[in-house]
């Protein structure tokens, strides 16, 4: 049988206990060993820990259950948050792959830069950068840069699609289930004067957002490009303290690949193979966003387009009142302060099993059974915990409550060995 006995004591170099206020309470001993010596795949490898601890927690060392890459060895060095920062971090992406395209309109001095970055199409005129904060004073939400430039354009005739294109050239790394692509853009979108009236009798504030995503492949060298909806942009009103304010809007575009096959399969086994090389969002919705039985070419491409309202065909307006709550287009002015598109995801941290503690019903666990599934060689790391008085003295629950583990004196060790599983 192995096995190897580790007792740090509070003061010496390279301790892996944790001190939190008090000094009456000391660092658990802790050991470990396991059986048999030589396991193999399959075999059910029997874990023994030694321990005065109050709580224990086992980590096997194989995929997934790392301590090296746990919040707990973040917790013990430094504190809860610091593990992607200076404990653990890891870019699902290889490197030379970006994930993240961002663009502050506070950065830009004229609007030669701006073309630079963004082109626009459609009915779009009146396009300059400015500090319109003072336009809104009764906003409830600021925009995130009041006193710095936004770019402000006007789409003029809300038939046309109409908007604007940035190449942010970023991959989707991650897969479905870790969100990759969350976007945000703080826009704030102020309607022309029938608009508003409209909208306001209509009581309906939201404008489809429409995007046209063009995705590259590496390995065929080709262009494919999608058109979807993906969320919504708000028109405002007034200036009044609730409609005025800006939407710092979320964009999920996995949300937008996991809607096509071809983008989803590649977005989940192969994000690698297909970059994000071109976007086109549309500003202005379409007149009513469900189909119906009135079919018009509003923008004059000679296509006939099914609508859900009677539309007047020279402004793309709804023509019955009845109607006014399903018109989503929009026509006025448009505010950008910022766009943050696409992520970093990280290696997530990996997790040990709780052995139970000293408290609890049916005890603290000092004996545990595992299986490996993969041959290799794997540590194996206990971590004893002993928790003493709560720190009441020092936390001010009326302005603040932090994490929970900050409440109370802790200290922690551990014990660690090597296991080498053979096929």
């Amino acid at each position: 049988m192995k096995k190897i006995l580790i007792y740090i004591p509070l003061l010496l170099i390279g301790i892996t206990a944790c001190e939190k206020f008090d000094q009456d309470i000391e660092a658990p001993q802790v050991s470990v060993s396991y059986f048999p010596e030589i396991p193999k795949v399959g075999d059910t490898v029997t874990v023994t820990i030694s321990t005065n601890a109050e709580y224990l927690t086992i980590f096997t060392g194989d995929s997934n259950h790392e301590f090296s890459k746990s919040r707990i060895k973040a917790i013990m060095e430094n504190n809860w948050e610091s593990f992607y920062d200076t404990c653990y971090k890891k870019n699902l992406a290889p490197e030379g792959y970006a994930c993240t395209w961002n663009r502050y309109f506070k950065d830009y001095k004229t609007i030669a830069d701006v073309n630079k970055d963004f082109e626009f199409f459609g009915a779009i005129s009146n396009i300059e950068l400015g500090v319109y904060g003072d336009k809104f004073p009764e906003a409830l939400l600021n925009v995130k840069y009041p006193d710095k430039n936004q770019l402000k354009f006007t789409v003029t005739d809300r038939r046309i699609p109409s908007g604007f294109i940035f190449k942010p050239h970023i991959y989707l790394f991650g897969g479905k289930a870790n969100q990759p692509g969350l976007s945000i853009f703080e826009t704030r979108f102020v309607s022309c004067d029938i608009d508003r009236a409209i909208r306001k009798k209509g009581a309906n504030v939201m404008i489809p957002a429409y995007f046209d995503i063009t995705a590259h492949n590496n390995e065929t060298l080709k262009d494919s490009t999608f058109y979807g909806q993906l969320s919504y942009f708000r028109t405002f009103q007034t200036n009044d303290i609730l409609s005025a304010r800006p939407t710092e809007g979320y964009y999920n575009f996995s949300d937008f690949y996991a809607g096509f096959s071809y983008l989803n399969d590649y977005m989940n086994n192969n994000p690698e193979k297909i970059e994000m090389s071109n976007v086109k969002v549309y500003v202005n919705g379409r007149s009513t966003l469900d189909l119906g039985n009135y079919n018009y070419d509003l923008d004059g491409d000679g296509t006939l387009e099914s609508y859900s309202a009677q539309l007047d065909p020279s402004t793309g307006l709804p023509v019955n009142e009845n109607d006014y709550n399903k018109y989503e287009g929009f026509q006025g002015d448009v505010y950008l302060s910022y766009l943050e598109v696409g992520t970093n995801e990280y290696e997530p941290w990996n997790t040990g099993v709780s052995l139970g503690s000293t408290y609890s019903m049916t005890g603290i666990q000092k004996v545990y059974k595992y299986v490996y599934t993969k041959s290799g060689s794997f540590t194996i790391t206990a971590v004893g915990t002993t928790v003493g008085r709560k720190n009441v003295e020092d936390i001010d629950y009326s302005k603040s409550r932090g994490n929970s583990l900050d409440d109370y004196d802790t200290k922690r060790s551990k014990s660690e060995i090597t296991i080498n599983v053979g096929n």
